[in-house]
């Protein structure tokens, strides 16, 4: 008996037959780049596979200390052949010749590990002229909807780090904008209710500056709890999800043809 969110591959892309539905985009990644492409082209009713080289990652699994966090870092320097640490660490640290790059690996890539800074974008930037010239009509519209599907909101006073965070963001942030800061973190102290917008229930913020690892109150607005659950919860079957590194585990030394696709997110 299949588990909620479990397919067989065929169902999906094909059966015995050799007759394929195939999809009409690949998408790699899930961070806020890749999670609203395949969210915006599976609403257009567009099949979208997206791969995704993580794993999901709830809460509570998120590194708190930094034992956890140094067990979930994973190292790779191309020059010297080094690799270590899990694959599917949730930081992976790549180093090839004078250039080091760190990015996440999870469900909602980038949008894991920060605090989902946002601004809106500085006038003298959008009036680019290398910007098509359409854009600048559908700008503010574009923006609004960002804000509304991540849940932006401004910081609540109540906490004592607010102050230090708003000398930090008067003097390296908001000298270059003309608007102030938001997080898409939730603030609010009640759960609030689920919506097309934010599908999920999500908890509240105690300001225990996590945000760079994970948050284990479920507070941060990723897009795995926004733009990925819309897509599959209004238009699955357009989007599947692929999480790599799973189905590689889950694989073995078995052909690809054996795939169960158990791995489809369903929020």
């Amino acid at each position: 008996m299949k588990k909620r969110g479990e397919l067989d591959l065929e169902e999906r892309v094909g059966d015995d037959d050799g007759e394929e539905d195939g999809y009409d985009a690949v998408v790699v990644g899930s961070g806020y780049g890749g999670s609203v492409a395949a969210c915006r082209m599976s609403m257009a009713g567009i099949n979208v596979c997206l791969l995704e080289k993580g794993k999901r990652w709830e809460a509570q699994d998120f590194p708190t200390d930094s034992l956890k966090m140094m067990s979930n870092v994973r190292m790779d320097n191309q020059k010297l052949g080094l690799r270590f640490g899990p694959k599917d660490a949730l930081f992976q640290v790549h180093e090839q010749n004078d250039s080091v790059a760190l990015v996440a690996c999870g469900l909602g890539g980038g949008s894991l590990v920060n605090a989902g800074v946002t601004v809106s974008t500085p006038v003298r930037a959008r009036r680019n002229p290398k910007w098509p010239k359409e854009w600048e009509r559908d700008w503010d519209i574009c923006e609004a909807s960002a804000a509304a599907m991540l849940k932006i909101q401004s910081v609540p006073i109540q906490f004592s780090a607010v102050k230090v965070f708003g000398e930090i963001a008067e003097e390296q942030i908001e000298q270059c904008f003309e608007t102030s800061v938001k997080l898409s973190i939730n603030f609010d102290l009640e759960e609030p209710m689920a919506n097309s917008k934010t599908p999920q229930r999500m908890g509240s913020c105690l300001a225990c500056g996590n945000c760079l690892s994970g948050c284990p109150y479920n507070a941060k607005s990723s897009t795995d709890k926004n733009y990925l659950v819309s897509a599959i919860q209004a238009y699955f079957p357009s989007l599947l999800i692929l999480l790599i590194n799973y189905i590689f585990i889950y694989l073995g030394q078995e052909s690809s043809t054996d795939i169960k696709v158990l791995l489809r997110f369903c929020g």
